[in-house]
């Protein structure tokens, strides 16, 4: 089991790094290449596998241990949002908004399907996507998640667009599925239910709105939109909730 550390050490970490990626990956101009739906369906229509489909196919493969801890703690577009929670406090709400994702990313896996289908895996082109668009274009698709991140947080609430339209969380949702159906060992969130005082400061201090007391007093922290931030951990004075690694 992953040992608690003492309280707010996760957010001191996490925070500092998922912004610091966002910032770094925009500023240098390579969200696109590794992040951006958009190139990808482009090389699947030239039967080129470029770097986004290598980091798309790594962010299922590490979310059958992870789960959705990339979201939290690396993913660029977390840490716009990040940044924009410091200036929005209104909390996004769980609807049946949160299905749009899965139609987008439907309609998306079967554009990208239907390029490799027509057109073959004929090259491994990493740098596809940088080389050969003009700085201009580079810039329009780099800032064209923060131009979706930003309206969505400032109408919706904080991490609306992780839980409504993010094209990647559908890849670790899937990932964290199988694993739980085969009984994988990874990283998730352990209770000890018995020492929670009803105190709710988990459920305000998510940044995703999930009812964690609830998932508390039932001793399961199974929630496909929990993101493994460790606020729920950090905020709790009575050591309730833990990251730990079991089946």
């Amino acid at each position: 089991m992953v040992q608690a550390m003492s309280r707010s050490v996760y957010q001191k970490i996490r925070k500092p790094v998922v912004i610091t990626t966002a910032i770094l990956f925009h500023l240098l101009l390579i969200f696109h290449l590794l992040f951006s739906p958009v190139i990808i369906v482009m090389a699947s229509y030239k039967g080129i596998i470029n770097a986004s489909f290598v980091v798309f196919a790594l962010i299922i493969l590490l979310s059958l241990f992870f789960g959705r801890a990339y979201c939290s703690w690396f993913c660029p577009g977390c840490g716009v949002q990040e940044i924009m929670s410091f200036f929005i406090k209104k909390k996004s709400k769980n609807t049946k908004a949160l299905y749009i994702k899965y139609f987008l990313f439907t309609i998306w896996i079967g554009a990208i399907t239907a390029g490799y289908t027509l057109n073959g895996l004929n090259k491994i082109d990493l740098a596809y996507g940088m080389s050969d668009i003009s700085f201009a274009r580079k810039i329009v698709l780099t800032l064209g998640a923060i131009v979706i991140i930003v309206p969505l947080t400032a109408i919706f609430g904080q991490f609306a667009s992780c839980k409504y339209i993010c094209w990647q969380a559908p890849f670790m949702i899937i990932g964290t599925k199988i694993r739980d159906y085969f009984h994988f060992r990874g990283l998730r969130l352990h209770v000890h239910a018995e020492n929670c005082r009803n105190c709710k400061i988990c459920n305000f201090k998510c940044p995703m709105n999930i009812d964690v007391m609830g998932h508390v007093k039932k001793n399961s922290m199974n929630n496909s939109e929990c993101i493994l931030c460790g606020n729920c951990i950090d905020s709790c004075k009575h050591n309730v909730i833990r990251y730990a690694i079991t089946k």
